[in-house]
């Protein structure tokens, strides 16, 4: 029976060692990742609590810029090449927020795959739904196009209030997770 080569032997001692090595990196990985992710899910809450402040922002210029818009006086709206511009411009930023608010309801669901989930998941879903009704209203005052002055007029008397209610709503509504994280979120 033959015991082998040296070099048989420091190979087999070798890939012993290196067993004995993969075992302690596996047992201090554990140790190294659990930081690691929570420092990730704390991340991911903060972006998504900087989303929702975002949006909050693009709501209010969005709600301002159309009520200015659809309450401007058609014998007072100057060149009404200009005037067509911006109006197409605020139209196109309505459906900009409107992206912006269901990619939001995207990453709230997301956030459940780093293990991270809303204590009040309601209160989220609140807010953004609360978004969306603002971006449709917005969308239906703005529908009528910039070249029907004579439904202008009517136009704004029926969705001025209705724009500002909505917005009253999203306003308030984000007053709800203005919190510290660990009463918005849980492991």
């Amino acid at each position: 029976m033959e015991l082998g080569s040296i070099s048989d032997w420091f190979s087999a001692v070798c890939n012993g060692v290196m067993a004995i090595v993969a075992v302690y990196a596996a047992s201090n990985a554990k140790d190294w990742l659990s930081p690691k992710l929570n420092e990730r899910k704390f991340k991911f809450a903060d972006e998504l609590i900087e989303q929702f402040c975002r949006l909050q922002q693009e709501a209010f210029y969005l709600f301002s810029d159309t009520k200015n818009l659809i309450n401007t006086n058609p014998d007072e709206q100057g060149d009404a090449e200009k005037f067509r511009k911006r109006w197409n411009t605020i139209s196109e930023r309505e459906i900009s927020y409107r992206k912006n608010t269901i990619n939001l309801r995207t990453a709230l669901e997301r956030m459940e795959l780093w293990g991270l989930k809303a204590i009040d998941n309601n209160e989220f879903i609140q807010i953004i739904d609360s978004h969306l009704a603002l971006s449709y209203k917005i969308g239906e005052a703005l529908a009528i196009g910039p070249d029907e002055s004579r439904f202008r007029l009517q136009n704004s008397f029926e969705y001025d209030k209705q724009i500002s209610e909505k917005y009253k709503t999203v306003r308030s509504s984000h007053n709800n997770i203005m919190k510290h994280y660990s009463k918005l979120f849980i492991d």
